[in-house]
This record gives structure tokens, sequence and C-alpha cells, in this order.
């Protein structure tokens, strides 16, 4: 899956730190739709869920939907959070860098990576 999202967008592959043991709950990718704005997205190795988290720019649209496509035909059954779900706070988790009471669900599924990107 990342390697056909690769040869059609410039993308920047945030997992491979888990070929040597990293701990992230999920497999994590940029995809660049200008020189300074990109939208990211996420595979949980923990449920079946994803996440694409948008910049809030036009060009965002048609590439989210086929990053959407191209996961759920890779994994079956995987579904996107609501980002009602996603946005909660987790109250009793704390992680690396995240202070008790800070952790979303997002980052709990999928890494603070998560907040790597943010809508202009």
């Amino acid at each position: 899956m990342i390697r056909r999202l690769g040869d059609r967008y410039g993308l920047q592959n945030e997992s491979l730190h888990l070929l040597a043991g990293g701990g992230d709950p999920a497999y994590s990718a940029r995809i660049w739709l200008t020189d300074e704005t990109a939208l990211s997205f996420h595979v949980s190795l923990l449920g079946p869920y994803y996440g694409i988290h948008l910049p809030g720019i036009p060009e965002e649209e048609p590439v989210a939907r086929e990053i959407a496509r191209e996961i759920e035909a890779t994994y079956p059954g995987y579904r996107p959070i609501p980002a009602e779900l996603g946005n909660e706070v987790v109250p009793d988790v704390a992680m690396d860098t995240v202070l008790m009471g800070e952790a979303t669900i997002y980052m709990c599924l999928f890494s603070v990576v998560w907040t790597w990107v943010d809508p202009e």
C-alpha cells in the first residue's frame, strides 16, 4: 500500500522505526500536498481503525478519498475513527511526550505523530 501511494504522491513513511523495535501502535505516513503542507494517515496495529489527518486545504479531498480506498482494500474491515470520538481525551493515560489527561484516542491508537499535521 505504501509503495503504491508513494508511486503516485510525495510520500514520507513514518513507520520505518517500527522495523527497529519502535513502539508506535500504528503504521504512519505523510503525503505532501504542497511544498509546505502534508496530510498524514495512520493504520492502527491495535484494532481495525485508521485515521486521516487533514490539514484543511482544498487539495486534500481527492487524496484523502484515495488513501481511504487503499487502506480499506489492503486492510479489509478497517474503518475510520470519527473526529468526535478520536479527539476525546483519555483521562488516565500518559505517553512519552504527552502528559496525563492530554492523550486523545487518536494518539493512543495511532501515535503522538497524529499531532504532527495541524490544520491551517
